[in-house]
């Protein structure tokens, strides 16, 4: 069942200078050919996941100018987008808050802003071994949880 979203911009932004991260050509982390966990993955695949980094580290930082609105709002999932609305309804604590979704994927975009620069850095650290060190951090999570 598809949803009606309210005012929901055509695209989310990223900053300028993380477009060779956002990139599938070659070099990029998205290109199939890549060793990046993001290789044949598409721009908002690597948005929502840098957003989820920002947001459970609680960092976010304003996309610097020039912005480039490349991540096509229209081809991400309902799962996308609730995962993206459902930090803007957690953050406002009210769901009238969906009357109008162009601030909260602005919101979204601050907090992938940052989770890129996250995301670059334990990759630089950890390498090819990132995907480990993600399982390990998940499985402290779940512990914490339960």
């Amino acid at each position: 069942m598809a949803t009606n979203h309210n005012n929901e911009p055509r695209d989310a932004s990223y900053s300028k200078e993380q477009f060779e991260y956002y990139t599938d050509k070659e070099g990029g982390w998205l290109n199939k050919g890549s060793k990046s966990i993001f290789a044949g993955k598409y721009q908002k695949d690597l948005f929502i996941f840098a957003m989820a980094i920002g947001k459970y580290r609680d960092k976010k930082s304003l996309v610097k100018s020039p912005k480039l609105a490349n991540v096509r709002v229209d081809a991400m999932t309902e799962r996308q987008k609730w995962a993206l609305l459902s930090i803007g309804i957690s953050e406002s604590q009210n769901l009238l808050c969906l009357k109008d979704e162009s601030s909260m994927y602005a919101n979204a975009e601050e907090y992938a802003n940052e989770g890129l620069k996250i995301l670059i850095s334990h990759i630089e650290k950890y390498g090819i071994n990132y995907p480990k060190s993600l399982e390990a951090d998940l499985k402290d999570i779940l512990e914490e949880k339960t």
